[in-house]
């Protein structure tokens, strides 16, 4: 018995610590290479949905990324957008985050600028002349649906638009597990603990 007290001790932190899963994909749009000091336009990308006057994406160009190497604008040629489409857990509490900056060479606070959705909540950011990373987060309740995650560019269409980049989703909900679903070292503890109950309940009825 006081095996299997411990072992469920030691499983109870596991639960807490749990990393949360990213469950936007290529949030950080390093699935497209980009050689460094270049940028593209491209008009499909790894897990995004891409509007027809496509998605930039840069690398060392009037910018840095905040995350990996490669960084996006929506402000094209003309305003474009992206969305991708998340599955979600009906009563999850789920956190949105994303980074955001202006070019350096940016033309002003009316050039600038993203709007964001996700269900029913929508906002916008970058529309001022700040060129460092700042980071928007916020939270909304999963519907059990999937739910469409957008970002759009709403500045001026001149080529010249605020940079996206490291956007996640996530939950703490179920132990810490974006998916809902234990840790496989939690699992193992788990298992490990009914395994120790069972062998007491036969030992005492012997």
């Amino acid at each position: 018995m006081k095996r299997l007290i411990t072992t469920a001790l030691l499983a109870a932190p596991l639960f807490a610590m749990a990393t949360p899963v990213n469950l936007v994909t290529n949030g950080s749009f390093e699935s497209t290479t980009v050689n460094s000091g270049t940028w593209t336009i491209v008009d499909a990308a790894t897990g995004w949905t891409v509007g027809p006057q496509g998605l930039e994406i840069r690398n060392n160009v009037a910018g840095t990324a905040a995350s990996g190497v490669n960084f996006a604008e929506l402000d094209t040629t003309t305003n474009s957008w992206i969305s991708q489409s998340l599955a979600t857990v009906a009563g999850y509490t789920y956190t949105l985050s994303f980074s955001y900056a202006n070019r350096p060479d940016n033309q002003g606070a009316n050039s600038n600028g993203l709007n964001w959705s996700i269900g029913d909540l929508s906002g916008t950011v970058g529309q001022n002349t700040t060129t460092s990373w700042a980071t928007f987060t916020t939270t909304f309740i999963g519907t059990g649906s999937p739910m469409t995650l957008r970002f759009g560019a709403i500045g001026r269409s001149d080529g010249y638009g605020t940079s996206l980049d490291n956007i996640s989703v996530t939950t703490q909900n179920a132990g810490g597990n974006a998916n809902g679903v234990p840790e496989p070292q939690s699992i193992a503890l788990i298992l490990a603990a009914l395994g120790a109950m069972a062998i007491a309940v036969r030992r005492r009825k012997a």
